[in-house]
């Protein structure tokens, strides 16, 4: 029997430069924006085999995805303007002609007629105590449930007076809230429907920082709670840990550490949460050299009503490459479950299939 022609390979000949897979991604994407939960549950499993087999494919889908959307946000608001503001053309004679638009919906607009020539500037990072992304002496930015959860909470508009220095009023969130920042350091306190105290020194980022927060409320989501706190010196020796938990509509906690003292740099995380689409839990433990060789450990487990699994792993990292073995359980749609073993080389741009305490990659991870 002739081998050259089984599935697998008939599969790498057929598709050499991975356009199939690009094709097969963005075809999974168009399912996920179905109404009909049977696509959702087609697009979840066409992404978890590309993913696993070839996910630079899905990689550079999404950025194709990503790049038509924008277009298109771009050029709803250029038909917007152009229904307000009909466009107008000279005529050899001097003259203008006006030219109204009365079904510019039907226009097709290029990208390259509505996007400035000019490269477009920067979005601006969101604000998280302490981080200076730029600052070759400052530490990642914490990349978690748990640091999201103490303190990338959706900000509550405030109302009163502030005058950098001091700030007094009320604020969305029901509460009392009052502020001093004398630039080297800063504290504020909040009082009432949430309730929430945070202090930094040197609170603009860089070499030396120290940060704390802790806060308790009650929002349309239920209870929850947090704290969290850090410090570093020059990115030489610092810390993070940070804890999160909730109680009411999706009830859970999440958990992580990370200490470094240079040249090696621990991190773990853990957490489990249960709510109206199902319960899943996780952790996993990383330890690297100025991160460039390591090893790392984890695992999770989901049940929920579109897909369930679980897996565990232990992997090496090498450079920017790590090498991953572990068995999983996937599911399609829960109506048939499949074992695997994944013997996988991943790169830093992708996540692996089990939770591996690193924060940059698991923050690409759904846990």
């Amino acid at each position: 029997m002739d081998k050259s022609h089984g599935p697998k390979e008939h599969h790498k000949h057929s598709d050499k430069n991975g356009a199939e897979d690009v094709n097969a991604a963005h075809l999974a994407w168009d399912l996920w924006k179905s109404n009909d939960p049977k696509d959702w549950d087609k697009a979840l499993d066409m992404k978890d085999h590309i993913t696993r087999h070839n996910p630079k494919a899905w990689k550079k889908a999404m950025n194709e995805v990503d790049a038509e959307e924008e277009a298109q946000k771009q050029a709803k608001k250029q038909q917007q303007a152009e229904r307000q503001h009909p466009r107008r053309r000279h005529q050899d004679d001097g003259g203008q002609e006006e030219i109204h638009i009365d079904s510019v919906d039907k226009l097709y607009v290029k990208p390259e007629q509505i996007l400035p020539k000019q490269p477009l500037p920067e979005a601006k990072l969101p604000e998280h105590p302490g981080y200076a992304p730029y600052n070759k002496f400052a530490p990642d930015t914490p990349a978690s449930p748990a640091y999201d959860a103490a303190y990338n909470r959706p900000k509550a508009e405030f109302y009163g007076v502030d005058l950098g220095i001091v700030k007094l009023g009320v604020n969305s969130d029901y509460s009392l809230e009052a502020g001093v920042n004398i630039g080297v350091a800063k504290t504020d306190v909040q009082v009432g429907l949430n309730n929430r105290v945070d202090a930094e020194f040197m609170p603009i980022g860089g070499p030396i920082h120290a940060r704390t927060g802790a806060g308790i409320g009650i929002d349309k989501e239920g209870l929850h709670s947090e704290v969290g706190a850090g410090a570093n010196f020059f990115d030489v020796v610092n810390g993070d840990a940070d804890f999160g938990a909730r109680l009411g509509k999706d009830t859970g906690v999440d958990g992580d550490v990370r200490g470094k003292v240079f040249p090696v740099n621990v991190q773990a995380d853990a957490g489990a949460g249960i709510g109206p689409d199902g319960a899943r839990a996780y952790t996993g433990a990383d330890v690297n050299v100025l991160d460039q060789a390591g090893v790392h450990a984890g695992g999770h487990v989901a049940l929920d009503k579109y897909n369930s699994g679980m897996s565990a792993g232990v992997g090496v990292q090498a450079g920017d490459n790590s090498l991953d073995f572990g068995p999983a359980i996937y599911s399609d749609g829960n109506s048939t479950f499949r074992p695997d073993v994944n013997l996988n080389v991943t790169d830093e741009d992708n996540a692996t299939f089990y939770p591996t305490g690193d924060r940059r990659r698991d923050s690409r991870q759904k846990q």
